[in-house]
C-alpha cells in the first residue's frame, strides 16, 4: 500500500462524487465557501460540473509539511506526490515522473 495515495470516495458514487465531496472542502486549501455551497447542491445546480473541474484542479492541503491533492478518473483519490515512489507514480498516474 502506498503511503502517498489515500481513496476518498468510490467511483460507484457517480454523479455524485462532487456533492459528497464537499464535506472535506474545509480542510482544503485554494476552495472557496461558494464552491462548496455549488457541489453542495448536487448535479442539477448549473454550474456544479466547471466547479468540480475547477477544484479538483486547485484544491491542495498541506498535512505535516506534505502537499496533497486531488485526481479522479472513476474513484476519487488524494494523493502527495512527495511520498510516492517513481513506480507508484507511474502506475498511478499512467506515465514516468518528471
Amino acid at each position: 500500500m502506498s503511503m502517498g495515495l489515500e481513496l476518498l470516495l468510490d467511483g460507484r458514487r457517480g454523479v455524485y462524487i462532487p456533492r459528497d465531496f464537499a464535506m472535506f472542502i474545509q480542510d482544503m486549501d485554494n476552495v472557496t465557501e461558494e464552491d462548496k455551497q455549488i457541489l453542495s447542491a448536487g448535479p442539477d445546480h448549473q454550474w456544479y460540473w466547471e466547479t468540480w473541474d475547477d477544484v479538483l484542479g486547485k484544491a491542495s492541503s498541506n498535512i505535516n509539511g506534505k502537499i496533497w491533492r486531488l485526481y479522479q478518473d472513476g474513484d476519487l483519490w488524494a494523493y502527495c506526490e512527495e511520498l510516492m515512489t517513481d513506480e507508484e507514480y507511474e502506475d498511478f498516474f499512467g506515465q514516468e515522473r518528471n
